[in-house]
């Protein structure tokens, strides 16, 4: 939460809204990848960081926070 808010854009983070618009439950393996191990380029030039500096997840947590997101989708709708 110290990146991302759940509706409004921040310089670093897109919101958990927008990632929710952006992916589908097709991509919920991906992302729980990118929650677990970080990644770049899929987000314009925003970068998760580094390991060390995040809290650590488990795998069930980083899909049960990856779905709650992909969630946003629906409800929106």
């Amino acid at each position: 939460m110290a990146c991302h808010t759940t509706s409004e854009e921040v310089p670093r983070a897109p919101s958990f809204q927008s990632i929710s618009q952006k992916y589908t439950k097709d991509d919920a393996d991906r992302l729980v990848q990118v929650v677990l191990t970080g990644g770049e380029d899929h987000w314009g030039s925003a970068e998760m960081p580094e390991m060390d500096a995040r809290a650590e997840v488990s795998e069930k947590e980083a899909r049960k926070l990856v779905n709650w997101i992909l969630d946003m989708r629906a409800e929106k709708m």
